[in-house]
Formats: C-alpha cells, sequence, structure tokens
C-alpha cells in the first residue's frame, strides 16, 4: 500500500488544535514517558486516545437532541412508527449501549416509545 504525500500546508489554526488536543489526551506527558516509543507505537496511543475522545463527544452530541419528553411534543412532531407511520408514545427512559466505529462503548439514555396501533418498540437513533 503506498501511502499518500500530504502536500497541503496546515494551517495555524490545525497546529494550535494539535497542540491543545496532545495535551487533552495525554499525548504529551505520554511521549515524555516513551521518549524511545516506534511510529507504530505512537500511532496506535493516538488512535485509542482519539476513539475515546470520540466517543466522548458521539455521547454528548447524541444526547443533545432527547431535550423533552415525548408527551410534550404535538403528535406530528414525535418519531414515528417505521412499520405504520404513527406518532409513537414514549414509555419512558431506557439505557442502550452502542459501540463506535473506533470500537468505545457509549451508552445512550433516549425515550423509549412504542406504536400504539400496532405495538413496535422503538428506541430512537440519533
Amino acid at each position: 500500500m503506498k501511502a499518500k504525500k500530504n502536500t497541503r500546508q496546515r494551517s495555524e489554526q490545525m497546529q494550535q488544535v494539535s497542540a491543545g488536543l496532545r495535551d487533552v489526551l495525554g499525548m504529551t506527558q505520554w511521549r515524555k514517558e516513551h521518549p524511545h516509543a516506534t511510529w507504530a507505537e505512537i500511532e496506535a496511543m493516538v488512535d485509542e486516545r482519539m476513539n475515546q475522545l470520540r466517543a466522548q463527544l458521539l455521547q454528548e452530541v447524541v444526547q443533545m437532541g432527547e431535550t423533552e419528553e415525548w408527551s410534550k411534543i404535538p403528535q406530528e412532531e414525535r418519531p414515528r412508527c417505521a412499520t405504520c407511520g404513527k406518532p409513537l408514545v414514549g414509555r419512558g427512559e431506557q439505557m442502550r449501549w452502542i459501540q463506535t466505529n473506533g470500537g468505545e462503548a457509549v451508552k445512550l439514555t433516549r425515550t423509549y416509545g412504542t406504536c400504539p396501533q400496532c405495538g413496535v418498540g422503538f428506541f430512537p437513533p440519533g
């Protein structure tokens, strides 16, 4: 596999973000503790820490979308049954664990709904 050559200049803003991420991810300290780490070891640690950060960000952003009880939302704006299209009725919150593409587990607490017509249960995505 041939690596692509990166001919783009990294902007000053990207360099600042990278420096901040090094500290947030603990990579500055990790590198001091592993001064002889190989490229593969550094890359694996960056990937591991980025995956953890990614999972945290995903969890927070998804949870931002669920702010109101379904009973307070007009029926036409509620999630709909994938089977018959009727507005769902909230049946309280339930928790689910979802695995990210990076292999990290994300815990979501969302309103679980059922269809008043066909009885299908639904845990809404994103």
